[in-house]
């Protein structure tokens, strides 16, 4: 059994927003705890489904721990169709994976790659992780936007493992600007 599932709801995003809202609201549950796809960059679909869902007014993924999965999509099926929702998919969720990659010429700014990849919540592990740093004292003093710097420092990771800390790993280094992030993608 899986400890959370995503529930796709075919409907705008303003409406899949607000029932997830009160929602959570009445059941006196932290906002945090459900996560909408499109605010932690989930993958996207193919384009037919893309120009399928922009006809019918979106599909939304919305990420959910397994006690919330049951009651939310009860509460959909429920009054859902008052403000135009309906459950249109649910599955359990057995991780995430994304990619992640930055070249820096701050040590500052490598730091704070190395402390977001290095310090990982229990069951998420990196694949594929190559770092490599390079220290050249001949350009030293050379201005950040020079096509040569002294300092390099280059990262290209796959963060993978169970979805809650995947997701604070992708926190994490979403708030570092140098970092470029992949779609998350769902096991």
């Amino acid at each position: 059994m899986s400890d959370w599932h995503v529930i796709v709801v075919e409907g705008g995003e303003r409406e899949v927003r607000g029932f997830v809202s009160g929602f959570l609201a009445d059941r006196q549950v932290d906002p945090a705890s459900v996560v909408l796809g499109d605010d932690v960059g989930l993958e996207r679909e193919s384009l037919v489904e893309q120009l399928r869902a922009l006809m019918k007014g979106g599909h939304h993924a919305i990420l959910v721990p397994h006690d919330l999965a049951a009651p939310l999509i009860e509460a959909l099926w429920r009054v859902g169709a008052d403000v135009g929702l309906r459950v249109a998919d649910r599955h359990p969720i057995a991780g995430a994976r994304f990619d992640v990659q930055a070249e820096v010429y701050s040590r500052e700014v490598s730091a704070a790659l190395r402390a977001a990849l290095h310090a990982l919540p229990d069951g998420v592990h990196l694949e594929q992780h190559a770092e490599h740093e390079e220290e050249d004292a001949e350009h030293k003093g050379v201005e950040l936007y020079a096509s040569v710097h002294d300092y390099t420092y280059r990262v290209k990771a796959r963060v993978t493992g169970p979805l809650e800390g995947v997701l604070e790993v992708r926190r994490r280094l979403g708030a570092i600007e140098a970092a470029t992030l992949s779609s998350l993608h769902l096991v």
